[in-house]
């Protein structure tokens, strides 16, 4: 089996089986021969009969299932598979052979979940990558059918529209989208809110704070969005109209939000400058970008108001995370680099071969 005269080894397992008929592994690498030779029938046979002999035979319901979908029977085989990750949750081989079945069977949403499982299990498997990536858009693919064929004006299939445009950073094609969304459907909110975040993408804040405006409109009291029209009135110059909004979004909630960044930068605009202190110290404890911009601006108030230690230590900090962060990404590009270049490798192996 190993130097790959499969024939010879089924010559040979075949004899086993004769010499002792009860030896289960025996049955089980005949079936292993005869699928390698593509010998279905015979191969789905002589698994059978070691499964019948030791119903736990590590990996015959696996190849078992192999063999009866290459067979054409998709049903045994899903039942097979999954028996097998019964006794073994974490088999790759099983998770993706299970998505594989229930992918070609015209079953995108089932394979999404063995193949995610098998991607956490193994996330260099190209293979395994491949067939997830297959799985899921042909599922996005059957649900945007599904919901065509419901409405095919409806206002959701450009939502739709819109959130892949912007998946694919065409940002302006993404609010064409919602501008069609919203002329059927005037009414519902979430489409302005997603607009609004296109036009901040663009930097073009104006837009940002009409569309946002029509949001907390059809939504009052909507925190989230009183965040967005109050962040995108201080990013645009408008930082008293932003003060009552996100003072109130402050209030709603008893833990650091970036509505504190936001607020403190509209306080900052009013002279109020030892409040905004106090709301930038609150968001240095979001982690990511929002809070290197919090201690960033807590350099440059303290400052502003004589405090050179405090100044001093902020900046110290806002370096600190920024050169924190610049590895991070930087490592994240080697990582790529590295992975294409492995590509390209195995790719220019296969065509040589």
């Amino acid at each position: 089996m190993h130097v790959g005269n499969t024939s010879a080894a089924e010559a040979a397992f075949r004899r086993a089986t004769e010499l002792d008929p009860s030896f289960a592994p025996a049955h089980l690498d005949l079936g292993l021969a005869e699928l390698k030779q593509g010998k279905l029938p015979e191969a789905i046979a002589s698994i059978r009969k070691s499964l019948e002999l030791d119903p736990s035979s590590p990996g015959a319901h696996l190849f078992l299932g192999i063999a009866e979908y290459q067979s054409n029977d998709a049903e045994r085989a899903l039942v097979d598979l999954r028996q097998e990750l019964k006794q073994d949750p974490k088999n790759v081989q099983a998770l993706t052979w299970l998505g594989i079945v229930e992918l070609n069977s015209d079953h995108p949403e089932s394979a999404c979940e063995p193949l995610d499982r098998a991607a956490e299990l193994a996330p260099t498997d190209e293979n395994v990558l491949d067939y997830r990536v297959q799985a899921h858009l042909a599922a996005a693919k059957q649900s945007y059918s599904a919901l065509y064929k419901l409405d095919p004006a409806s206002w959701r299939l450009h939502q739709l529209n819109a959130a892949i445009d912007a998946q694919a950073q065409d940002h302006k094609g993404a609010i064409e989208e919602y501008q069609l969304a919203i002329k059927l459907a005037p009414k519902e909110a979430e489409l302005y809110e997603g607009m609004g975040w296109e036009y901040r993408k663009l930097g073009q804040t104006d837009q940002a704070v009409k569309a946002f405006t029509e949001e907390l409109r059809l939504t009052p009291g909507n925190p989230i969005a009183m965040y967005n029209l109050g962040s995108a009135e201080v990013d645009s110059g408008q930082e008293r109209a932003a003060l009552p909004l996100l003072q109130e979004v402050v209030r709603n909630y008893n833990h650091p939000t970036g509505a504190d960044y936001y607020l403190g930068r509209a306080l900052v605009a009013e002279g109020r400058n030892e409040e905004a202190v106090k709301e930038f110290q609150r968001a240095t404890a979001i982690a990511g970008e929002m809070q290197r911009r919090s201690w960033y601006e807590l350099s440059q108030l303290y400052r502003h108001m004589g405090k050179t230690v405090e100044a001093h230590a902020a900046v110290l900090k806002y370096q600190e995370l920024k050169e924190e962060a610049d590895r991070a990404n930087a490592r994240e590009v080697e990582d790529w680099r590295k992975l294409n270049a492995a590509n390209a490798g195995a790719i220019g192996g296969n065509t040589q071969n």
